[in-house]
């Protein structure tokens, strides 16, 4: 039978209303202790995460500053953008250039010539025959007024290759050329009475104009008949000529120029010009000023952001005794005041040109820790020390010797004048043939090589022929280099020849550069049995007089140079200095980088924070059953009370109904 609990009906007493009454005033210091100490932890928090904010936004205004491609810019333009334009890396000379483009490149494209009745095709399914095309690329030495073909030299770069047909229609032979995917496109052209195959290079310039042998199924490879229609070399020339294999013609300042490619990259150093059209046009190249003032202006407005921020962070008014979030708080008071100290410290030795920020227009407010910009300062210098605005800003290492090139530093390498010395220049690995190469090369016989490049294994197989030395150099290179293992590695090799001698030398510096022969029925044929394998090496030598780490033709130094990182070419010896210095930008980004990092100083002060803020969630816990325990005892002890009193009313009830039942003192009398 269930219990029926009634608080108070022994008593009368309103017993739930007590108690309720009782704990809330048992609870009202504590639970107002409570919100007040998280109310003022999550201002806290708040501010922390408002300059947080802040401080992020001037880290990102420091990325740009703290590149050293960013003071390489260079504003480039062309006057005529339908004859050329120019695009820059960000280091080409600041000159003007006048111009002349006489020719453009354009590609080798040959057809068939309805002039052969065979070669009259009135269909594009009309049949040619079945075999094989042999595809090279090189400049083919050939007159189309007389049909004279009278040489060709392979382009090294470019391997032959060889298709098999066997669709030998029009339509089959198109297809199979391009999905072969050789560097030559092939298509089909109605002249009006024939149908015709047109094949183009891909590429344009005299170094990639086709030459074409065929093998055909009926055994006659160069009549006027079959697949022997598309002939193209020193025995046949049954394909028709229709656009020249040419290289772009043009002059710089006067100086003539020549480029297999309408893209030339090498005329002006880092530009790239690209020629549309035959006529005269003027190249205008500038220091990229602008860009320079843009990041300086963004670095001020976002520190003045910053200063705003901790402004408002830090005020007390003493009139409505308000205060900020942070203010009094000694972590914020030191980061403001590292970042006040930064900027006001000079960078280098004073008196060097740009090592105070005031030298660029950059000065700072005494009353507001603001800065000011005066754009007219900052414009002058950029106009009369632009080149020392690197290392005012960024982390910079100015070497002395032009075969020294500065790649980056660490937060590690430290401030100074470091001295270079190269003990070893690096090297590249190489193979040496030790006998006359044989220049004939038949198939199955000797016209197989396997390499070991750097590490990749290559096989390779050369086509069949009889070649000059010159010419079997250009034909193991193309093959070599154009190895889809070659091409998966970033791999490539130089082949030459000496008096009849071949060579192999890896495009590779350091001690991972080799070249060694692994097999391969012509190895001997084309090297000799006892061919010379060197290995490349990397490049040694000590930066400030401590032994370096080379790696190729890279530098990394180590002690107090660790992190500083180099990149050497020319020979060994004394090579100079490299001013190491850290400029503005670098200095703020790594101090910031100390801040908002993961492991970082306001990191852990947030982390602290919500650790605060959560042990006043498990204080309100811990109140909570504390105050259950007290509602606990209040009621066993206002039970206990309600028992009692009932007790006593009911023991009044009796003493009352007993004293009535009694007689009188004066009845008794009567």
């Amino acid at each position: 039978m269930a219990t029926i609990n009634a608080p108070g009906i022994g008593s009368g007493l309103d017993v739930n209303n007590i108690v309720e009454q009782l704990l809330t005033a048992e609870a009202r210091a504590p639970k107002n202790r409570l919100d007040r100490q998280e109310a003022r932890l999550q201002v806290e928090l708040s501010g922390y995460g408002a300059m947080r904010g802040s401080l992020s936004s001037l880290q990102s205004a420091l990325t740009a500053l703290n590149k050293p491609a960013t003071f390489q810019g260079r504003s480039i333009s062309s006057s005529d953008d339908d004859v050329l334009t120019v695009t820059s890396n960000g280091k080409t000379t600041s000159a003007n250039y006048d111009i002349d483009v006489t020719r453009l490149a354009k590609s080798h494209t040959l057809s068939t010539d309805p002039a052969l009745a065979a070669a009259q095709f009135t269909d594009v399914n009309d049949v040619l025959g079945t075999g094989s095309l042999t595809f090279k690329f090189g400049n083919n030495v050939y007159n189309p007024d007389t049909d004279s073909y009278s040489g060709f030299t392979q382009n090294p770069d470019r391997a032959s290759e060889t298709i098999e047909i066997t669709d030998g229609s029009l339509i089959g032979i198109r297809d199979a050329i391009n999905q072969a995917d050789i560097g030559a496109t092939a298509s089909l052209v109605f002249d009006g009475e024939f149908y015709r195959l047109a094949i183009t290079s891909d590429d344009t310039g005299e170094q990639n104009a086709m030459q074409i042998s065929v093998n055909d199924a009926d055994t006659l490879n160069n009549d006027a008949s079959g697949l022997s229609l598309l002939s193209f070399n020193e025995s046949a020339t049954h394909l028709s000529q229709t656009g020249t294999a040419t290289d772009s013609a043009f002059t710089v300042n006067g100086i003539n120029i020549t480029s297999a490619s309408n893209t030339v990259s090498n005329a002006i150093e880092s530009a790239t010009i690209n020629l549309k059209s035959v006529g005269s046009a003027s190249v205008s190249v500038s220091l990229d000023k602008a860009k320079v003032a843009d990041v300086v202006s963004k670095f001020v407005e976002n520190y003045n952001g910053f200063i705003d921020i901790m402004n408002q962070l830090t005020a007390y008014n003493p009139e409505s005794n308000e205060a900020g979030a942070l203010n009094g708080d000694a972590l914020t008071r030191g980061i403001t005041s590292n970042l006040r100290r930064m900027i006001s410290d000079p960078v280098g030795e004073m008196g060097n040109t740009l090592s105070i920020l005031s030298e660029v227009g950059v000065t700072t407010d005494s009353k507001t820790g603001r800065l000011q910009l005066n754009t007219e300062t900052l414009n002058q210098q950029l106009d009369d020390n632009f080149g020392r605005f690197a290392a005012l800003f960024s982390a910079h290492g100015e070497p002395s010797d032009a075969g020294i090139t500065f790649l980056r530093a660490s937060n590690d390498t430290a401030i100074d004048d470091y001295a270079i010395n190269i003990t070893t220049a690096a090297s590249r690995g190489s193979l040496s043939g030790s006998a006359l190469a044989n220049l004939e090369i038949v198939e199955g016989s000797n016209d197989r090589l396997n390499l070991s490049v750097n590490g990749v294994n290559v096989s390779v197989v050369l086509t069949a022929g009889s070649y000059s030395a010159s010419q079997l150099a250009a034909e193991l290179q193309a093959q070599i280099n154009n190895a889809s293992s070659m091409k998966n590695a970033g791999a490539s090799v130089t082949v030459s020849e000496s008096a009849g001698v071949l060579s192999i030398q890896s495009q590779r510096y350091g001690s991972a550069s080799a070249v060694e022969i692994t097999g391969g029925n012509g190895s001997t044929d084309l090297f000799g049995s006892n061919a010379i394998s060197t290995a490349g090496e990397d490049v040694a030598g000590t930066i400030g007089g401590i032994a370096a780490t080379g790696n190729g033709q890279i530098l990394s130094g180590t002690g107090a140079a660790k992190g500083l990182t180099l990149h050497v070419s020319g020979a060994a010896g004394d090579r100079g200095t490299v001013n190491f210095n850290r400029g503005y930008a670098d200095r703020l980004g790594s101090y910031l980088q100390s801040l908002l990092g993961n492991d970082g100083l306001l990191e852990s002060k947030t982390e602290a924070l919500q650790s605060r803020i959560e042990s006043v969630n498990d204080d309100r816990a811990a109140l909570q059953r504390r105050l259950e325990n007290i509602e606990a005892r209040l009621r066993a002890q206002f039970g206990a009370l309600d028992g009692l009193i009932a007790s006593l009313q009911s023991t009044g009830d009796y003493l009352t109904q007993q004293l009535q039942s009694l007689p009188t003192i004066g009845n008794n009398k009567k």
